[in-house]
């Protein structure tokens, strides 16, 4: 009866621990394909798959970042300033995909570099002195 109780009292942790798994995966895969991507010759068919897996390795990201809490500036209930950001990506990403559908290939390229470029942000942000990936990896 008391692990029961554990359990349902803690349920939320194996959730966080979910997303946080899926968080780090699809952002590691975003910005290794995201590089590529940037790299190489655009309108083929392997940009097509690959840029098409991006998007949604960039969606799971932002998606999953809501199940973190918002730092040390709480907007609402868990949710702070670095969801904004989470917002602005499944934006920006669903404009440069329509973008590129209707033809604008300007809006397209500057939405998806924007994406990717807050993207290395949010990665470098990690890195700083006390935060969760730096200590793992024994940065600081």
């Amino acid at each position: 009866m008391q692990q029961v109780a554990f359990a349902g009292r803690f349920a939320w942790l194996s959730e966080v621990s979910m997303a946080l798994t899926l968080h780090l995966y699809a952002s590691l895969l975003a910005l290794v394909l995201g590089a590529i991507l940037l790299l190489s010759n655009k309108g083929t068919i392997l940009h097509r798959i690959l840029g098409s897996t991006w998007v949604l390795a960039m969606a799971l990201s932002a998606l999953s970042s809501f199940w973190f809490g918002g730092g040390v500036l709480p907007l609402m209930g868990h949710f702070g300033p670095i969801h904004l950001l989470s917002l602005w990506v499944l934006v920006a990403l669903a404009v440069a995909v329509l973008a590129i559908f209707k033809g604008r290939v300007e809006q397209h390229r500057s939405g998806m570099m924007g994406a990717y470029l807050g993207l290395v942000g949010a990665f470098i942000g990690t890195l700083a002195p006390g935060r969760w990936v730096a200590v793992q990896l024994g940065i600081w």
